[in-house]
């Protein structure tokens, strides 16, 4: 294994992060506690030393307490994500882990189901007990923990539970919504199981009625 420095470990842990994803000073301290077998207790103060430094430099910027992104210069500047979208990345995803998804009537309109545009964005995340002072974003609790390999039916089936209460404006909601559980490769079984243990009934139901009709 090559040798490096905890510093070239943690640079270049930074810089395969894209620009404007905002990261935690935790999970890359955890990532070089990992990589040298240290504890994380010891990689923390490291990791938060070598972030300093490098906001100092202006290679990252810092969006608050324990919390940084990569900023891409443009001839205008320094391009900075919105507030909203660093919240939004921050209870969807803790380094590499899935911890959340989009999830009521902004899901809809996204997967366009309805042209209505809500004001605020809907986060179901593992993190729903962090306090957001944004007024652009609600913070639900999911069904069940997320992770990668369920925030895809979770998302299905939210917006079947949903479909009632939102504004839909299109022909066919249902095809749209089997489009996205074929698009996404789901597996009807496994959506079938979560329905039944994590929903109510009525979802169930309608589950079936978009994986079956054609």
């Amino acid at each position: 294994m090559e040798h490096r420095t905890y510093g070239e470990f943690i640079t270049k842990k930074i810089a395969d992060i894209p620009y404007g994803q905002a990261f935690q000073t935790d999970v890359i301290a955890e990532a070089m506690a990992e990589e040298y077998k240290v504890p994380v207790n010891k990689a923390r103060p490291i990791t938060n030393v070598t972030l300093k430094r490098l906001a100092d430099k202006g290679l990252i910027e810092r969006y608050q307490k324990g919390v940084y992104y990569r900023a891409r210069q443009t001839v205008f500047g320094k391009a900075r994500p919105s507030e909203e979208l660093i919240e939004t990345q921050l209870l969807t995803r803790r380094g590499d882990e899935i911890i959340g998804y989009e999830t009521g009537f902004s899901l809809m309109n996204k997967l366009g189901l309805t042209t209505q545009v809500p004001k605020r964005r809907e986060i179901a995340t593992n993190a729903y007990r962090k306090n957001i002072d944004d007024r652009f974003i609600i913070v639900r609790k999911p069904v069940i923990t997320v992770n990668a390999g369920n925030f895809r039916y979770l998302q299905l089936l939210d917006g079947i539970r949903d479909l009632q209460e939102a504004p839909v404006d299109v022909e066919n909601p249902k095809g749209l919504l089997r489009n996205f559980a074929e698009k996404n490769n789901l597996n009807t079984v496994q959506a079938l199981t979560y329905a039944r243990q994590h929903y109510p009934q009525k979802t169930l139901l309608n589950l079936v009625d978009v994986l079956v009709e054609r």
